[in-house]
């Protein structure tokens, strides 16, 4: 009887303990997928060729990813950024400034590449924005390239975006398909705890100076 009382005791102790301990919130299970960037001038963010090694890290799970990341924020990626058929990857995390964070995801889906930096509020626990900085899509007629490079270029200390975007189209002429390319450079500012949209001083230079890898 004195054994079976105990038994009772320690069964009923050890459901209550795991009854009143916190559950991982899901954020905080998603950033585990993410490894701390170190502190670097430069961060270019390409995508690689084909050839290149695959991608070994573990994938995050799309029950986790999806019911986490506020879908406001991918209705912009939604083309690409399916639950049912997208594969997702952690790739970094780095500070933005004392009270924001960017989380870079890679997601996948058939040949479809895409990259977003996603700010994450520390102090409101929660994701708030999402910033594409490297993409390929498209199809047989054309295609979309975008890598960006992440750096302080304005000199304030933070870590601004110079977005470069490169169009490729087959344009039918006779019997014969030209081939045609169009280079373009965004520039994106953080101030005020985003990426501001600001005009470059010369579009033209920005495309030379800030060059990216080409899949054609």
């Amino acid at each position: 009887m004195p054994v079976q009382r105990s038994f009772f005791f320690l069964l009923c102790f050890s459901l209550l303990f795991s009854c009143q301990r916190p559950a991982l919130p899901k954020e905080q299970t998603l950033m585990g997928y993410f490894q701390l960037h170190p502190p670097t001038d430069t961060l270019l963010v390409e995508i690689p060729e084909e050839t290149e090694a695959p991608n070994t890290r573990d994938t995050i799970p799309n029950a986790l990813f999806f019911s986490t990341i506020p879908p406001t924020l991918l209705q912009e990626i939604d083309y690409l950024a399916d639950s049912a058929q997208a594969v997702v990857f952690g790739r970094q995390h780095f500070p933005l400034d004392d009270n924001l964070e960017a989380y870079w995801v890679e997601i996948h889906q058939f040949w479809f590449k895409h990259h977003s930096l996603l700010v994450y509020d520390k102090a409101g626990k929660t994701f708030t924005d999402r910033v594409t900085v490297a993409e390929w899509y498209g199809g047989d007629g054309g295609q979309v390239l975008i890598g960006s490079w992440l750096f302080d270029f304005d000199g304030d200390g933070k870590k601004d975006i110079v977005r470069r975007d490169i169009q490729h189209s087959l344009v039918p002429d006779g019997a014969t398909m030209l081939e045609r390319t169009e280079e373009s450079a965004l520039l994106l500012l953080w101030k005020n705890g985003q990426f501001v949209e600001t005009p470059l001083p010369d579009t033209t230079a920005a495309v030379r100076q800030y060059p990216i890898r080409m899949l054609w």
